[in-house]
């Protein structure tokens, strides 16, 4: 492929990450929606460890957004007893209800994007799927590397 053509596809790309931004502010961020997203899906997924592994964020940003979050009061730390050093990470009511309002904000865009052209845009959907899983992979054997 020639760069002129991938310069194009990275440019509707943008295009269209661009149209998906949310059009309200929240109180959240949206890597903040995101970390309660994974504390209310996955609970046991919990620690910080284990939400950028999750989230694929590095482990800096997710400090800074737990930081954020728990000022906000949206989660609440738990030493664990086994290590004091670590701890568990729990979503709070505030938490729960700034998230709901986050993800109206957030996902607006997408419906409204799903709604305009629907067949293209679950077809989008479903490759942006699989490249994100081929992402995941290349970030697998990336961490496999580093253990050997």
């Amino acid at each position: 492929m020639e760069w002129t053509d991938m310069m194009h596809y990275q440019q509707q790309i943008q295009k269209v990450m661009r149209s998906l931004l949310p059009v309200r502010k929240s109180v959240l961020t949206a890597s903040e929606c995101e970390l309660l997203a994974h504390l209310y899906l996955q609970p046991d997924q919990n620690t910080p460890i284990l939400l950028s592994q999750g989230s694929g964020m590095k482990k800096e940003a997710v400090s800074r957004c737990l930081k954020s979050l728990y000022e906000k009061n949206c989660i609440r730390k738990q030493r664990q007893e086994t290590d004091e050093r670590s701890y568990q990470l729990f979503i709070t009511e505030t938490g729960l209800a700034e998230l709901k309002k986050g993800y109206e904000s957030i996902l607006q865009p997408f419906y409204d994007l799903w709604r305009s052209s629907s067949e293209d845009f679950e077809a989008f959907m479903y490759y942006a799927d699989r490249l994100a899983a081929h992402i995941e992979k290349g970030q697998e054997k990336t961490r496999d590397h580093e253990i050997l």
